[in-house]
């Protein structure tokens, strides 16, 4: 499979949130929620994202404290850990309030325990500084963050990350695939994928290798006919029904 970025929808999306929270009126209100079922790529498409804008991005953990999510912050940007926890965050601010630099902050679930105190913590920082902060979470985060008034009051705007369009899909399979598929396999693919990213990739690689196998430079939707082509981590079979009891 080869190695590239696809713009889908979903990155015109959140390309199209920066711009209106840049012209936002409220400074402090620099917090932007995204938000979508798992599968569909959300931390590819932000990873990249960020890598290609020269945006700071970390991956929240089950496992963080205060002090751990400010030291890995402060790793991204190059700042020293050394010292109390005030003194590694307004290094951060400080770096933060003259670059501009917006954060994302994939897995943003795990920022919400029994308290929002980690929530808390990028709250100063985005008042201090007025850079955005993108938090990347699952489809019901934006609940979790409406039970804190004062922190959903700087939430600027709710982005949808949606399931991949056929469109998408083709874009993919375009950019990442090392054979040509058919446009009825194409189809075939997003439907039992149901527009989850991570199945699609899936799909590609099993054709790929069959490709391989077979000596295919193009796959045409008979030549798999009967074959699965991904499958779900519970072992059920996408595209294929089950046994009748």
């Amino acid at each position: 499979m080869k190695k590239g970025f696809v713009q889908t929808e979903n990155f015109k999306r959140l390309r199209e949130a920066e711009k209106l929270v840049a012209k936002r009126g409220a400074r402090e209100a620099g917090l932007v929620i995204v938000r979508g079922v798992y599968g569909i790529g959300k931390s590819e498409l932000t990873e990249r994202w960020a890598v290609d804008s020269g945006y700071v991005f970390v991956r929240a953990k089950e496992t963080w404290t205060k002090r751990a999510m400010l030291d890995e912050l402060a790793d991204k940007m190059g700042l020293d850990k050394r010292g109390r926890n005030q003194e590694v965050q307004a290094r951060i601010i400080g770096k933060l309030a003259v670059e501009m630099v917006p954060m994302i902050l994939d897995e943003a679930d795990f920022l919400i325990r029994s308290t929002a105190s980690l929530l808390e913590v990028l709250r100063d920082i985005t008042d201090l500084t007025g850079t955005m902060c993108f938090l990347v979470g699952m489809e019901h985060f934006p609940l979790k963050v409406a039970r804190y008034g004062h922190i959903a009051s700087r939430v600027a705007r709710v982005v949808e990350l949606d399931p991949l369009t056929v469109a998408d899909v083709k874009a993919t399979i375009a950019a990442k695939a090392e054979v040509a598929i058919d446009d009825e396999l194409i189809a075939r693919i997003h439907a039992q994928s149901k527009g989850r990213m991570r199945l699609v990739l899936n799909a590609v690689a099993n054709i790929e290798t069959w490709a391989h196998a077979n000596g295919w430079k193009k796959v045409e939707a008979k030549q798999v006919e009967g074959k699965v082509l991904c499958t779900e981590f519970n072992g059920q079979q996408l595209g294929k029904r089950r046994a009748e009891v």
